[in-house]
């Protein structure tokens, strides 16, 4: 209820920031129905990959170019500076997933059983990881709230894409809802690292490209090596 109040009580420019986060989001996932119901392995369609990378390229632009910066302090500006922050987004990041499991535990069906969807999920927060941690020491960006120079990408952001995409990668099939429902959550955690000082736009952007991104990679990496298993099993 708290936080449905403070959502009521944004500022128009607010409004607006997460309308736009919603936007590349969902344009994150508009190629996801379609490729679910052509192939059962989503990764053997290019085309899922136009998304992340032109994300990625916005939020790099976003943070690197001067002009483009404006954007930013845009933004920035546009919180209410008397705001109360909130502790909510260390959470919601997590939710998507959790909401697999959940689903797991009402016995319906994912596209894999509850032991592989957990390593496949592990190992896309690795991969995110690998990305996002080095990242973070080497552009040295530093926050909005002066509190480090490890802004740039949302590490809080990159968590919660990666549990989007697995969300969709798991139950996108039910329906289409389900992967809207698991962005929105991931996109509402990226707004809250805005909302919170925590992190610039740019940041929120390369961190759900790189989450979205690093999910994708790890179940193209499991199609294929299903592929070739099926295909051994097959000369045998």
């Amino acid at each position: 209820m708290q936080l449905n109040v403070k959502i009521i009580e944004m500022r128009s420019t607010e409004k607006l920031l997460l309308i736009l986060l919603l936007v590349f989001t969902f344009q994150a996932n508009s190629f996801a129905h379609s490729l679910l119901l052509k192939d059962s392995v989503p990764g053997n369609n290019d085309k899922q990959w136009i998304s992340p990378a032109v994300i990625f390229a916005s939020g790099g632009a976003i943070a690197g170019i001067p002009a483009l910066r404006k954007i930013e302090k845009s933004v920035y500006d546009g919180f209410n500076p008397t705001r109360k922050l909130t502790s909510i987004d260390d959470y919601t990041q997590y939710v998507p997933a959790a909401a697999v499991f959940a689903m797991d535990a009402a016995g319906l069906k994912g596209k894999n059983k509850p032991q592989q969807q957990f390593l496949l999920y592990a190992l896309g927060n690795v991969t995110a990881a690998v990305i996002v941690q080095p990242m973070k020491r080497i552009i040295g960006r530093a926050r909005p709230n002066k509190s480090d120079f490890h802004s740039f990408p949302s590490g809080h952001t990159s968590t919660a894409f990666v549990a989007a995409e697995f969300l969709h990668q798991e139950y996108g099939h039910y329906s289409p809802w389900i992967s809207i429902a698991g962005y929105a959550t991931a996109a509402t955690t990226g707004y809250l690292r805005l909302y919170n000082n925590q992190h610039w736009l740019g940041d929120v952007l390369a961190g759900a490209a790189i989450g979205m991104a690093s999910t994708k990679f790890i179940y193209w990496m499991n199609g294929k090596i299903k592929e070739k298993k099926k295909t051994a099993a097959q000369a045998f």
